[in-house]
């Protein structure tokens, strides 16, 4: 009774409320969701679970999303935003080419350690996204994934980057090493994200550099 009445409290608020995804209600939903994602699967994890989780009814949880597939789509837009995020903020520095990538590099695997669940859920259940929802990712990523072939290119024009590196390969090289760790990854073991995403950054330049 106390939790319908809470719900209903918060449903009056959310009504008056602008934009929904700006509530801390709403950033810790999608927090309770990542992390059920991550542990249970997108297909295996239900809205009854996220909604006790977030500490709402199941039918109040319908205020702030129309439907799992829409939650999931949450999640997966906020790990991506996480990752254009970190790398807008390489291209306001001056720094060569080399540099630069090395910063993209620590850049995309800094969200892993403060996102985990939300980076992990978008690294890994994109793929479960209906064509509406994924058209929109895809369009996102495809941005991303832009800005990286720039400082790639960048480096080739400068002759710091090898004149016959495939751009394109190397990122998709780039992108599943670093990816791939999120398998592994364990943030309690040797090994804190940005310590690993400068040996990775370490052994992609050795193989794409131009050798003085």
């Amino acid at each position: 009774m106390i939790l319908r009445l809470v719900n209903e409290i918060e449903y009056q608020i959310y009504k008056m409320t602008p934009d929904k995804k700006n509530t801390q209600r709403f950033k810790s939903i999608l927090d309770v969701a990542a992390k059920i994602f991550r542990e249970k699967g997108y297909h295996h994890a239900n809205i009854s679970d996220i909604a006790k989780g977030a500490g709402l009814l199941k039918g109040s949880l319908y205020y702030y999303v129309s439907s799992k597939q829409e939650l999931l789509y949450e999640v997966v837009m906020g790990g991506l935003d996480l990752y254009i995020a970190s790398l807008r903020k390489i291209f306001t520095s001056i720094q060569p080419p080399d540099v630069l990538l090395k910063e993209a590099i620590i850049a995309h695997m800094d969200p892993m350690d403060i996102e985990f669940d939300m980076v992990h859920v978008f690294i890994n259940e994109t793929t479960n996204l209906t064509d509406r929802y994924r058209k929109q990712v895809d369009n996102e990523t495809n941005r991303y994934k832009k800005l990286w072939i720039e400082i790639l290119e960048k480096g080739k024009k400068h002759g710091i980057f090898r004149a016959d590196l495939d751009t394109k390969i190397t990122l998709f090289s780039i992108l599943g090493m670093c990816n791939w760790t999120m398998r592994w990854y364990v943030p309690s073991g040797k090994y804190q994200m940005r310590e690993l995403a400068k040996i990775y950054a370490k052994t992609i330049l050795n193989g794409i550099k131009v050798k003085s």
